[in-house]
């Protein structure tokens, strides 16, 4: 897969302990030094996470161009859209954190439900739903 970065500085830089895959953006970026040392089930994980990217800028993108087509907002807010994944995720863990506390809060993020459910399902990108994580949000 194009799109994991083996290896990565960026990986080394912001995981720490037993952290060793991160998603920015559409990129996988990780400690493990190949995808033979890397397992399926993390390339699978991660890479869930690159489409819930995608899925968040897209409709935040079509929110914003409805705003700016018909409220007059500046194009400038489009920028938003790259980051709409990160404040969904973030603002869903701090809203659970007073009910399950901080790391089962993290297992309880509607986006990290998703991935968890479908990391030992190779073809989970091709045959799941789109926006599944929707649907995890309240349960």
């Amino acid at each position: 897969m194009r799109k994991i970065r083996y290896n990565s500085l960026l990986a080394r830089i912001f995981l720490y302990g037993d952290y060793y895959t991160i998603t920015l953006a559409a990129w996988v970026c990780t400690k493990y030094k190949s995808k033979e040392e890397m397992p399926q089930y993390v390339r699978n994980h991660e890479c869930t996470h690159a489409r819930q990217w995608i899925e968040c800028m897209i409709a935040s993108g079509t929110i914003i161009w409805a705003l700016v087509l018909f409220a007059g907002i500046s194009a400038w807010w489009f920028c938003l859209a790259f980051l709409s994944f990160y404040a969904l995720y973030v603002l869903e863990w701090l809203i659970k954190i007073p009910f399950y506390g901080i790391h089962k809060a993290y297992e309880n993020i509607s986006f990290e439900r998703e991935a968890f459910a479908s990391h030992y399902d190779n073809n989970y990108l091709e045959n799941g739903d789109y926006f599944e994580w929707i649907k995890r949000i309240l349960k």
